[in-house]
């Protein structure tokens, strides 16, 4: 019995089709701040929540998952990350569940550009050069050793948001203007040596299975892969991650320099691609449960060679309106069960 976080989203989303397809029959619960989630059509019981920043959200919670004798969280909104670390510890002790998060000094790391380029550098691995906008000692060196263009990011971003290839100092002072908190990236011009690879680790941070995926990306989102079984680059992934102590799911994302894996995304949690990566054999939803809720071993599994492509799907909810939704007076396939 688990609780998915932010169904709404792709990563909730791709979460529960993990499960749906696990060996295990699990029993899903789905929350989200947005009664319109299509994912509340996917779980087996549902709840709309306030965001986690809310001071109500922790009570919630815990009225749910003791309603639910849920068993593990699945944290699968970015936003999540802070609040689900910060109180890992204290909602496994309370409720006597497994939070499926990192700890709270990796998702530091892995939410912050600045700190994930100074850790690989730091630890001996490949880096791309990244300062803030706002640094001009900085900003001047970078510009001087690489020239242009350059890749400009928001420090804390994801799904390829505000992220800008630019080809001018006036131009980073304009995008700084726009959006606060910046930085600065050296840029990788290869996109079709973009890859994006996940791995799982136990609770002594040792990886224990991973997968690497050539990919191709539409707005910031996978939308093409093919399965890469390569050791060298396998080596790198864990060795990174290795380093970086994640325990539970980690998402790396690189691109390859002379055969060398230059990390730029450091992800310490769940992402989109989760409902891609099952469909090879590996799936992280399910083992991650297996090794940090049931305490199994688990090995690295036989993937499947095969090319995946992605496309839209839609949700009918027959006799429902906007109103009846957001009214909580029609229910979706689960059962409807809204807190206020």
């Amino acid at each position: 019995r688990v609780l998915v976080t932010a169904v709404g989203g792709n990563i909730g989303q791709g979460v529960i089709k993990a499960l749906r397809a696990a060996k295990r029959p699990f029993y899903i619960v789905g929350i989200d701040m947005e009664r319109l989630s299509a994912g509340f059509s996917l779980a087996d019981n549902y709840y709309r929540v306030p965001p986690t920043a809310d001071p109500g959200f922790k009570r919630e919670l815990e009225i749910i998952a003791r309603n639910e004798s849920l068993e593990a969280i699945y944290v699968c909104s970015p936003t999540e990350l802070k609040f689900f670390s910060s109180y890992k510890e204290q909602l496994e002790q309370e409720l006597g569940l497994t939070v499926l998060v990192n700890p709270v000094d990796i998702v530091r790391i892995g939410s912050d550009k600045l700190k994930t380029a100074n850790f690989l550098r730091e630890v001996g691995l490949p880096s791309l050069q990244t300062v803030l906008a706002t640094d001009e000692e900085g900003l001047d060196r970078i510009i001087r050793e690489l020239g242009f263009p350059l890749i400009v990011k928001p420090r804390a971003g994801f799904s390829s948001r505000n992220v800008f290839v630019l080809n001018s100092r006036e131009e980073i002072k304009a995008a700084s203007t726009l959006i606060p908190e910046l930085v600065v990236q050296e840029y990788l011009p290869d996109s079709s040596s973009e890859y994006t690879a996940a791995t799982l680790s136990g609770s002594d941070g040792k990886v224990r299975a991973s997968i690497i995926l050539h990919r191709d990306l539409i707005q910031g989102t996978t939308y093409r892969t093919e399965l890469v079984q390569n050791e060298h680059l396998g080596d790198q992934v864990a060795r990174t991650v290795n380093a970086l102590g994640a325990i539970g799911i980690c998402n790396l994302q690189f691109r390859l320099v002379n055969e060398m894996a230059f990390v730029f995304e450091a992800n310490p949690r769940f992402s989109g691609s989760c409902g891609i990566r099952y469909l090879y054999g590996f799936n992280e939803a399910e083992m991650a449960f297996e090794l940090l809720r049931l305490g199994l071993d688990v090995q690295q599994p036989v993937l499947h060679p095969a090319v995946v492509l992605r496309y839209w799907n839609e949700i009918f909810i027959s006799g429902a309106s906007f109103q009846t939704l957001r009214d909580g007076r029609h229910k979706h396939s689960g059962t409807q069960t809204i807190i206020d």
